[in-house]
């Protein structure tokens, strides 16, 4: 977790480090990254870095967190404009993000999280069950007629349906896909989930 100092600055000041910890890491690996190349790209000192990180890796969760939230939020928002199409508002979610110029801090933000080994990205946080993204799921949900027993099996649900929106966005990068392919691999699935396999 990035340090108080880093918290507390500015948003300005923290979507430049944001925007640099982005293209840095969207860039090279993780293994080939230095402390050095991002406090120069910062105009820094490294004693600055170590006041807003612990090191490299914690500015790396920091930065695979901050992007998997903001990806989670915007695919919930399209499930939400019709509750009753629950898996078609995904699938215009994965048309949107086929449809990104591969320049845009969106589409790195994207490719970082698909081609992420930090098991962080998957790191489940505690949601309390009357937190107000819990509400908007369940009652997306229950709109959607999909029935969960218990607060715990909602979450996890949460979080099955954001793996499975990245793994087809992973096969779509990985397998340089058009849009019509992802969209077919992507139905597969969802047909398998609804009716299982026979």
């Amino acid at each position: 977790m990035p340090h108080e100092t880093f918290l507390n600055l500015p948003d300005h000041k923290k979507q430049v480090i944001d925007d640099i910890l982005l293209t840095t890491f969207f860039d090279q690996p993780i293994s080939q990254v230095k402390v050095s190349q991002i406090v120069s790209d910062m105009k820094m000192s490294r004693g600055a870095f170590y006041k807003y990180f612990d090191d490299l890796e914690d500015a790396y969760s920091y930065t695979i967190n901050k992007y998997a939230l903001i990806i989670h939020q915007d695919i919930l928002t399209y499930i939400n404009r019709d509750k009753t199409q629950f898996f078609e508002g995904i699938e215009e979610y994965l048309i949107w993000c086929s449809e990104l110029d591969h320049e845009s801090e969106y589409w790195k933000s994207l490719r970082l999280l698909s081609e992420s080994n930090d098991l962080s990205a998957y790191k489940r946080f505690q949601i309390d069950i009357d937190s107000p993204l819990i509400t908007k799921w369940t009652d997306t949900l229950t709109a959607s007629n999909i029935e969960m027993n218990s607060h715990d099996e909602a979450v996890a649900f949460l979080y099955f349906i954001m793996e499975l929106v990245m793994n087809a966005l992973t096969g779509y990068i990985a397998n340089d896909w058009t849009t019509e392919e992802l969209i077919t691999d992507y139905r597969f699935r969802v047909k398998w989930i609804l009716n299982g396999i026979k």
